[in-house]
């Protein structure tokens, strides 16, 4: 096993949680089926506090979309899915094509309140503004209550059948491989992540009164194209790659910066590397075992290296003009003026990787380094990882 190394000066302590408004009928199953570790006994209570005094707003809003959702089908959509394995650039993408107004997104305001967030909060995201961080704490991009965000914590608000709840409940892995690799999954389990996953959607597009085509980044879904296609056949797909190393150097600051905080059960260093390990060559095997599901035209791969860089407006362009994502030139001014405000960099300065788990990602995630071309040898520049300032 190879030696762990962190920065002793690094403390990290994220107040909040996800499952602040959960669903309390989704709790019971939640902590029935996980231990909660001692030391986060007190995270559990306060989630068990929050989600029972709110449960009359998210009956109310629950009531609200039964009416909204009658006669609602989003299956003849093209909604556009954001792949790509955490700390990939996929936040970048996702900042970036927001800005065109075409799209329909949540943001983390609706994310973290999402079982309340249609029923005239706005005094709660205007008190909240505020005390929100400036930036994200692992990556120091921008972070307010309107900056778009992943939806797949929102499934962890209302059903037990998310794979972020993998993330919550460490120990118990069945979260990740049922529902982000549906594997050992039953017919009816599959059905009611179908269900939960269209449930999710439908609300985000009527967040924007139901105009708007939905834009979805979301790192879980990056082995679901089956499953996403199955839902929506005309889906587009964007999907960035990046160096394993510095992905390994990038998902090891995540989950200090952020996921240990919001765990619900304690693992070691060790059973953290593991994790991420795993994760990543499940999640990226899954994503080109699948890739070729998708109809010619619906797919770009682009890749973080060209990200930041001079021709990144090129980038944008081959996304627009390959998925037909609309006029081009009309939008061009828009991202163009985004790219270039955020033309600073601020690297993140990361420990260098252990000998040994170099040899373990080599020999583990090697079939990405040969698929797109990386270098399998390991060089300290890669123990910096640039991200976009926004």
């Amino acid at each position: 096993m190879a030696k762990i190394k962190e920065n002793p000066k690094a403390n990290y302590d994220i107040p909040g949680s996800q499952l602040y408004v959960t669903r309390v009928s989704n709790l019971w199953k939640l902590f029935g089926e996980n231990k909660t570790s001692k030391s986060k006994i007190p995270l559990k209570l306060r989630i068990y506090f929050f989600s029972i005094i709110s449960t009359p707003l998210q009956w109310l809003q629950r009531l609200i979309l039964m009416f909204k959702f009658r006669n609602f089908d989003l299956s003849k959509t093209s909604p556009v899915f954001i792949l790509g394995h955490w700390r990939s650039g996929t936040t970048h993408v996702h900042y970036t094509l927001a800005k065109d107004k075409q799209f329909a997104y949540l943001n983390n305001f609706q994310s973290f309140f999402f079982s309340i967030s249609m029923l005239g909060m706005g005094w709660l995201n205007k008190l909240l503004g505020p005390l929100v961080p400036s930036t994200r704490p692992m990556d120091n991009m921008e972070m307010t209550l309107s900056k778009p965000q992943e939806e797949e914590q929102v499934l962890s608000n209302i059903t037990t059948a998310a794979g972020v709840n993998s993330f919550y409940f460490p120990k118990n892995r069945s979260y990740f491989y049922k529902y982000n690799l549906f594997q050992g999954i039953s017919n009816k389990e599959y059905a009611k992540w179908k269900k939960d996953y269209t449930y999710i959607l439908k609300a985000i597009a009527k967040m924007k009164k139901g105009n708007g085509r939905l834009l979805l980044k979301n790192p879980n879904n990056t082995a679901r194209i089956k499953q996403l296609l199955e839902l929506f056949p005309k889906a587009k797909f964007v999907f960035i790659h990046r160096n394993p190393f510095q992905v390994y150097l990038s998902t090891k600051h995540l989950h200090r910066a952020v996921l240990r905080s919001q765990r619900l059960q304690d693992i070691s260093n060790e059973e953290e590397e593991e994790m991420i390990l795993e994760n990543y060559r499940l999640i990226m095997q899954g994503y080109l075992d699948t890739r070729d599901l998708v109809p010619k035209g619906s797919l770009v791969e682009i890749a973080y290296g060209d990200i930041g860089k001079e021709g990144e407006l090129d980038v944008f362009k081959h996304i627009y003009e390959t998925l037909e994502l609309g006029d081009w030139e009309q939008i061009k001014p828009t991202i163009q003026s985004y790219l270039a405000s955020k033309k600073g960099y601020k690297k993140n300065k990361f420990i260098p990787i252990d000998p040994e788990m170099v040899k373990r990602i080599q020999k583990e995630w090697g079939f990405i380094f040969e698929e797109y071309g990386y270098d399998l040898e390991y060089k300290d520049d890669t123990a910096s990882t640039i991200a976009p300032k926004n």
